[in-house]
């Protein structure tokens, strides 16, 4: 029997079916052509009973924490035939509608590959990364539903929330990644014109989706904390000596299954211990090297894009690999030296040096214990050490520059009053970036921060500053933005940790790297 769409969409077979897809898909696309005239009529007469009262009165109480309620709820009224009992029923109906408008992005782009006459060498490079990003976003949201089953038994709520939250913020990231690569010119812009309603429909699916996650899990961590708090609170002390016998059936321990596993490992068990599957542990890109898959690990290497500073955009180092960490090693470039670009990341006692956004992206990063130097850019140009890209407000993306040292290399150091050097910009309208505990040297401006094109992301960026010193560390004449905050209390500071703002206390000891998970 051949597979069904569904099947060949699944996270383990996507990869090795595409040709199937495109065949099954146009099948598929002339049977729905020849009967769209028939099943018109009946999808309006029923779409208003596809739900029960019920399903409904829960769909739109999960919905209005959403930025997009109307979306949230005519999606899954539209889709129909599911029973919906909890958030958690919406928040799977939601993502499995994306998965579905994600496929069909994917052939738009084929298409486009296949029939747009006349693309440049760069528009063809940048659709194939659309491949590329579809393809993640297709395994980030499987992922999704498969956590989204387990919930909330195999984790701790926290590493549950942590684990959904970056999921849908990866696939986020990645359909902005895809439109940024037509943003050079006019021609380009064409092009992401055919791609930008399925793309933007995708994010919003994934934004509402993501606020339900946020929303739910934040509410079962408040009750569980809460009941723990009260149980804490009546406990009586057991007996110091009280010893407890526990008796274990060890019969068929040594039995295997048909894939070679014990059979008395769960399910869920056994997917903790495959880690991240398939997918490469890494690669080098024309634009440097880049990591991607899960749990990449580097020490005492140097990363290095030799194009200088007249070369704009030249990459050292794009990371995309979830739990990744990085000691005690070198990115060398110019303007966008590291790409941080997605998932959670940590980097310790590393160099980085550049000139324009040269630490930018949107992954949970912390950088700890760093040098972070501007270099001598070209005449009229400004330095820009971070461009954060949070496009969502519940995105748990940011950029954290922890206990590092921030100054300049010596070719700028004795000419810096001529090329303005600042903390950051806002790349994104929601960019996050907080510098804490760090030496900040004279090299940056007084004001710290600049803006990306007048008021853009102004009143919605989220920057902050807590407990640093040095000649550029002054808050007083910082910029007045909305948006900017001196942190003063140390219970503020703390949700930016490596321990909370990348979960650091479940992985970091792994990498056997140094490193701080508190203040």
């Amino acid at each position: 029997m051949a597979p069904s769409m569904k099947e060949i969409f699944s996270k383990d077979n996507f990869k090795k079916n595409k040709k199937l897809v495109l065949l099954s898909a146009a099948v598929a696309l002339l049977f729905v052509a020849a009967v769209a005239g028939i099943s018109a009529g009946a999808s309006k007469a029923n779409e208003k009973r596809t739900l029960s009262p019920s399903s409904h009165a829960v769909l739109r109480s999960s919905c209005s924490s959403t930025r997009y309620p109307e979306l949230c709820i005519s999606a899954v009224v539209t889709a129909g035939g599911v029973e919906l009992t909890s958030q958690k029923d919406v928040i799977e109906a939601s993502v499995n509608l994306t998965i579905t408008a994600v496929e069909h992005n994917y052939f738009t782009v084929k298409k486009l590959i296949k029939k747009r006459k006349g693309l440049t060498p760069r528009e063809k490079t940048a659709l194939h990364d659309c491949l590329e990003t579809i393809d993640e976003t297709l395994d980030e949201l499987h992922e999704t539903v498969e956590d989204l089953h387990l919930y909330p038994t195999k984790k701790t709520l926290r590493e549950h929330a942590g684990d959904l939250k970056t999921l849908i913020s990866s696939a986020i990231t990645n359909q902005e990644t895809c439109l940024d690569g037509f943003s050079h010119d006019d021609a380009d812009k064409q092009v992401r014109k055919a791609l930008l309603k399925g793309q933007i429909h995708v994010e919003h699916m994934c934004s509402n989706a993501l606020a339900m996650i946020k929303n739910m899990t934040d509410t079962d961590i408040a009750n569980f904390e809460q009941k723990a708090k009260i149980t804490s609170n009546n406990r009586k002390l057991k007996e110091e000596n009280q010893e407890t016998t526990v008796a274990v059936d060890i019969a068929g321990a040594g039995e295997l299954d048909s894939e070679g596993w014990p059979t008395w490992l769960s399910a869920g068990d056994r997917r903790l211990l495959q880690g991240s599957g398939v997918k490469a542990d890494a690669t080098v890109a024309a634009d440097g090297s880049a990591a991607v898959g899960e749990r990449f690990l580097a020490r005492d290497i140097t990363f290095q894009n030799t194009a200088g500073p007249s070369k704009h955009q030249a990459v050292a180092l794009r990371v995309g690999s979830d739990f990744s960490a990085f000691y005690n090693c070198d990115m060398l470039a110019y303007q966008d030296t590291l790409y941080v670009h997605s998932n959670r990341q940590f980097f310790v006692k590393c160099l980085i040096a550049g000139t324009v956004d040269f630490i930018f992206g949107n992954a949970a990063v912390v950088l700890q214990d760093c040098d972070i130097h501007a270099r001598r850019p070209n005449s009229g140009q400004k330095n820009m050490v971070t461009a954060q890209g949070r496009t969502d407000p519940n995105q748990n993306t940011g950029i954290v520059i922890q206990k590092c040292r921030i100054g300049a290399t010596s070719d700028l150091q004795s000419v810096k009053g001529s090329f303005p050097t600042y903390l950051g910009r806002p790349w994104k309208e929601y960019s996050q970036t907080v510098i804490m505990q760090s030496a900040i040297s004279d090299v940056i401006r007084p004001e710290g921060w600049s803006e990306w094109t007048g008021t853009f992301a102004l009143n919605t960026l989220t920057y902050r500053e807590y407990s640093n010193t040095g000649a550029g560390a002054g808050t007083a004449n910082r910029v007045k933005w909305r948006g900017f905050k001196v942190i003063t209390a140390a219970a503020e500071a703390q949700k930016y940790t490596a321990g909370q703002f990348i979960g650091g206390g479940g992985w970091l000891s792994s990498t056997g790297f140094p490193f701080s998970l508190g203040l």
